[in-house]
């Protein structure tokens, strides 16, 4: 007989060739990301999968990612946000390690032959700076085919009580007590069957054969702290590279939360918060061009038009639920039909504010216009709807100056994604993106980086580590497109801190966000800043 130490092995291996393993150097040419609430690190971990004898290393690697992807969960949990997309780094077969295994039943017979294939696992991690570990962190990760086991997971081990089951490695919370008790009941049930092998080296026990959870540690190290930088505001401006520029572009994409059709959906809110941040900040701005066609401001109740509205108005309904006009009045009905008329003229349609501007750097002046190109619609839900989506990202990749997309992250697989896109869909010259959704880190961040032309020398990708909550994403995104135009010069430090917003229940919220791709700007305003007024 066998102790109930042998099933700890495996265990205590994963946890310490961690700790004595070379941190990933895949982010080295780009690290020190730049952020208010995070601190980057180096994270590594060891991991194994059981698959059938003789699998390829296709399936292997498949069967690892499909692991190393409910790490995102577990460490969201804690404030972890990790780069690699879809975990296709580091997976180089010749770097595991294949163990043939005899499964052991309940009878002491043995049912099948399995292969252990054990890997070791790193990546680039934004840890927040009030929760930083002490070098390692205890990390659980979901095993095998885990949407199989959905009535075991849910609700026990997931922040959603009715995820999809291709979902839960992001809804996947160990911490929960009801699933730590899971997790503890599995470890004693697969160590006391363990212990009744006869050679724990080349047997496993059947029930460790369909395990739920694998335990593991991780080990985080801190990358330096990035030196202070700025964006490459002289080329936004187009006072290096195209210094014939009469315009500074800017397109704001706003998602659909749940329903278009509903005055109340979070995406049309926060699209409304944009327009008025920015309203707020520029008062100057003019709207300039819709398309389709619309008179933005033209309401009517019962055939009468509604003279004298504003902005301001149309706003107050969606966002405060009030400044109604006389002809409606407290009236529910009438004030639904108003904001129905919103959605018709807002909604699924481009509309441009222009700035003109004065811009001034050293000796040179220009007049200049600041355009800025929002869209507030569904992105997804078919294929024509993804398409046209697509067309409109397209455009604003070769056209734009400043990106930014609020909404929804569609775990990484929306008409965004970056496997729809290649270096043809950009220019050669320097631009701005921000991806506001939920982890975007790491699903929109490097990849973009990877395929624009110079690469960081020409992009600067700011994205979320964790959950973007709705409430304030109009106003934090409003802020990030202010902040690069105003003339101010900020660093990009204080971007992001311009970019908190106060949520009812979280003052000063910041989900983790980091720039990267900043690392190789050379801009600073000391020697001659950039200066930006309104023109008369």
């Amino acid at each position: 007989m066998k102790s109930r130490l042998s099933y700890l092995v495996i265990s205590a291996t994963l946890a310490a060739s961690a700790a004595c393993t070379t941190p990933w150097d895949q982010h080295s040419d780009n690290s020190d990301l730049t952020s208010v609430e995070g601190r980057e690190f180096a994270i590594e971990y060891d991991g194994f999968v059981y698959v059938p004898v003789g699998s390829s290393d296709d399936d292997v690697r498949w069967q690892i990612q499909r692991q190393i992807k409910s790490a995102l969960g577990a460490l969201r949990e804690v404030e972890i946000g990790v780069l690699d997309r879809d975990a296709r780094n580091n997976l180089d077969a010749s770097t595991w390690t294949r163990t043939q295994l005899d499964v052991i039943g309940d009878d002491g017979q043995v049912s099948t032959t399995v292969e252990r294939v054990t890997y070791h696992y790193s990546d680039v991690a934004v840890v927040d700076r009030d929760r930083v570990p002490n070098g390692q962190l205890p990390l659980t990760l979901l095993f095998g085919d885990y949407a199989a086991r959905y009535d075991v997971l849910v609700p026990a081990c997931t922040d959603d009580s009715d995820p999809y089951a291709d979902s839960l490695w992001y809804h996947f919370h160990p911490g929960r007590w009801a699933c730590r008790n899971l997790i503890a009941d599995e470890r004693y049930a697969i160590a006391d069957a363990t212990s009744m092998l006869d050679d724990a080296n080349t047997q496993i026990a059947s029930v460790d054969l369909e395990r739920v959870f694998l335990e593991t540690r991780a080990t985080l190290t801190p990358v330096a702290e990035p030196p202070t930088l700025y964006p490459e505001y002289d080329q936004l401006w187009g006072f290096s590279g195209n210094t014939s520029r009469s315009q500074l572009v800017a397109y704001a994409f706003f998602g659909v939360d749940k329903d278009v059709e509903d005055s109340a959906d979070l995406g049309l809110r926060e699209y409304m918060r944009f327009q008025r941040t920015l309203r707020q900040r520029f008062p100057q701005l003019r709207v300039s061009h819709t398309a389709p066609f619309a008179m933005l401001l033209d309401f009517s109740i019962n055939g009468q038009r509604i003279a004298g509205l504003t902005f301001d108005d149309v706003e107050r309904w969606i966002l405060d639920n009030t400044g109604y006009p006389t002809e409606v009045g407290s009236d529910n009905a009438l004030r639904a039909e108003l904001k129905r008329q919103v959605i018709e003229r807002f909604a699924r349609r481009w509309i441009y504010w222009e700035l003109p501007v004065v811009v001034t750097r050293g000796g040179e002046t220009r007049n200049m216009t600041v355009q800025i190109r929002s869209y507030y619609g569904p992105e997804d839900g078919n294929d024509d709807i993804r398409k046209h989506a697509k067309w409109r990202y397209m455009e604003a990749f070769w056209h734009g100056d400043i990106f930014a997309y609020t909404g929804h992250s569609h775990f990484g697989h929306g008409p965004l994604a970056p496997f729809y896109y290649g270096g043809h869909n950009f220019p050669d010259r320097y631009q701005v993106m921000l991806v506001n959704s939920c982890l975007s880190f790491n699903y929109y961040d490097q990849d973009f980086l990877d395929m624009h032309p110079q690469q960081s020398a020409k992009l600067d990708v700011v994205t979320n580590g964790l959950a973007a909550y709705w409430y304030g994403m109009g106003e934090a995104t409003a802020n990030y497109v202010a902040s690069l135009v105003d003339g101010q010069n900020k660093t990009w430090k204080q971007v992001l801190e311009a970019m908190r917003v106060n949520l009812p229940w979280r003052w000063g919220y910041d989900p983790m966000r980091v720039v990267n791709g900043e690392h190789d700007n050379a801009f600073t305003p000391d020697a001659a800043p950039i200066e930006v007024t309104p023109a008369n």
